[in-house]
């Protein structure tokens, strides 16, 4: 497809060039920045005008120390110049509905829902406005090792889940687009069909051989397959499973019954 046949090329190149940089250098982002990559979140589409959403810029370098121990040393976030938590909030909402008097009613499902589509939309808005304006980010879930602790760092009420850490700075390395499924696997017309054995198998290794030869993987680690393995092993996952439904449950994102 040729991107210079449409008025926004520039905007759909960002996209369809986009990739996650996980080294950043010393450069400082201005406050001003920020607050555009902020009000670029906030145009995104949001349930009924609620905006379930709140956004916390850690910039205090003991609170930054804090969290980094919490979550343990990472390179990541070490070189970022900029965190920015990303919390699915259902706490303001049910307090302006208070605030005005409203019969609403927001049960725990129904908030989890709406706030994170709310918060998601936003934080891919806040990415696509970083790399216009010539900045590099990289979602991170880390802090989810530590959640509940995390939360009361951040002073974080009942009903505000701290759902993205998005890092943002001036890219430190060289990365490539990383490989993504065929569209013909993903996309579906009319109704759901799950790919054949075979096709999957084509698709993975075709990704997994590009991955490999841009040295993706960590040292140790030499296939995609092994990488989800050490990511997702069931022994481990089962019990982080059930630690993140007792932390869920505590701040009111997940009802002790469904």
């Amino acid at each position: 497809m040729n991107l210079t046949k449409h008025n926004n090329a520039s905007q759909l190149s960002l996209i369809l060039k986009r990739r996650s940089v996980r080294r950043f250098d010393r450069r400082a982002v201005s406050g001003d920045i920020i607050k555009t990559i902020v009000k670029a979140g906030q145009r995104a589409p949001t349930s009924c005008g609620t905006q379930f959403y709140s956004f916390i810029l850690v910039n205090d370098t003991r609170e930054r120390r804090e969290i980094l121990n919490l979550v343990t040393e990472n390179r990541v976030l070490q070189s970022a110049p900029i965190w920015i938590f990303v919390c699915s909030d259902v706490a303001r909402p049910l307090k302006m509905f208070k605030s005005l008097r409203m019969d609403c009613y927001l049960g725990e499902v129904t908030g989890l829902i709406h706030s994170v589509i709310d918060a998601s939309l936003a934080a891919e808005n806040m990415v696509i406005a970083a790399e216009s304006l010539g900045l590099n980010s990289v979602f991170t879930i880390y802090h989810w090792k530590a959640i509940q602790e995390i939360s009361r760092l951040l002073s974080l009420p009942r009903n505000v889940l701290p759902l993205l850490l998005l890092c943002i700075g001036y890219s430190a390395e060289k990365s490539t687009v990383r490989p993504r499924w065929n569209t013909n696997v993903v996309m579906h017309k009319n109704r759901y069909r799950m790919p054949a054995k075979g096709r999957l198998l084509w698709n993975y290794r075709r990704s997994n051989k590009t991955l490999v030869n841009m040295g993706y993987f960590s040292q140790g680690v030499e296939s995609l397959a092994e990488n989800w393995q050490r990511k997702f092993a069931s022994k481990e996952m089962m019990l982080r499973e059930k630690k993140l439904r007792r932390e869920l449950r505590k701040i009111g994102f997940l009802p002790n019954r469904l």
